[in-house]
């Protein structure tokens, strides 16, 4: 299984603590989606359509979005696109029977890396995104994001569906933990 980032240290200055929470709930994600097939991880519970493929695409396009795209200004394409609904907002999660989770891993360790790059090309937490972002919903929440903002913002993340991998992981094998 793939290796468990430490905990974050407890003293450490708020960039430190950030980035280390961050990327120990990278790991915890990264442990539930390892050793899996392409069929078990498309095992769902219950009403949810909810699967451990879809989630790591998921993951994948959040952590390009919010650094590449929204942070540094990326005119990267998305990650995935659905072949029959080219304005599905929620392509990551509508997976075709010949995606693997082989290379929606492959797609997240790489997007991880590059955020990670990306997080330390900028010298501050006050540094903000190159674009204006918010919910469509809401006009009003739209505008500026600083890399603090983005930290916290991709821990709620990777915690709250490190919460649904862990779920769909027991359903699938067994695994617990972390």
């Amino acid at each position: 299984m793939t290796e468990l980032a430490p905990l974050p240290t407890v003293t450490s200055a708020e960039r430190q603590t950030l980035e280390e929470f961050l990327d120990y709930f990278r790991s915890v994600f990264a442990r539930k989606v390892a050793g899996i097939d392409d069929t078990q991880a498309r095992v769902r519970v219950g009403a949810s359509d909810l699967d451990l493929l879809g989630l790591a695409r998921h993951m994948a396009g959040v952590e390009r979005w919010w650094f590449s795209q929204a942070l540094d200004g990326s005119d990267a394409p998305e990650l995935w696109v659905n072949p029959t609904d080219a304005d599905d907002a929620d392509a990551d999660f509508h997976h075709q029977p010949s995606d693997t989770i082989a290379e929606a891993t492959a797609a997240l360790h790489a997007a991880i890396t590059e955020s990670r790059r990306r997080v330390a090309a900028h010298a501050s937490l006050d540094d903000v995104t190159a674009i204006d972002v918010g919910p469509p919903d809401n006009p009003a929440r739209y505008g500026r994001r600083s890399l603090r903002w983005l930290l916290v913002h991709l821990i709620e993340e990777y915690a709250r569906h490190c919460g649904h991998a862990d779920l769909l992981r027991e359903t699938v094998d067994g695994v617990t933990g972390d």
